[in-house]
């Protein structure tokens, strides 16, 4: 059996609890549909969560990430956040 999710939007506490009933439920295998990160204070933390994930898709928000001109085509709420997430990310040291 598998778990399909999606949209986690950098919200920590909820992939938890997501990830916590996946594991009461014995699901063994994690596919996510993207959008890791957007809006929610923990970008790093749900990227490093999702990274053990069977299969995980590149979304529009890893997407603007990655490439900045893609941001543009965001609301500017959605911007904002892409570029909020980007300075989070970037103050990071390589590991």
């Amino acid at each position: 059996m598998q778990a399909i999710i999606s949209d986690i939007h950098a919200n920590l506490e909820a992939l938890k609890v997501v990830l916590d009933d996946i594991r009461d439920q014995k699901i063994k295998e994690v596919v996510c549909l993207g959008d890791f990160i957007g809006y929610g204070p923990n970008p790093k933390e749900c990227i490093d969560l999702c990274v053990g994930f069977n299969c995980a898709l590149k979304g529009n928000h890893e997407e603007a990430l990655m490439e900045e001109f893609e941001a543009q085509n965001f609301n500017p709420k959605a911007r904002s956040a892409i570029e909020w997430t980007r300075a989070q990310l970037s103050m990071l040291s390589p590991s």
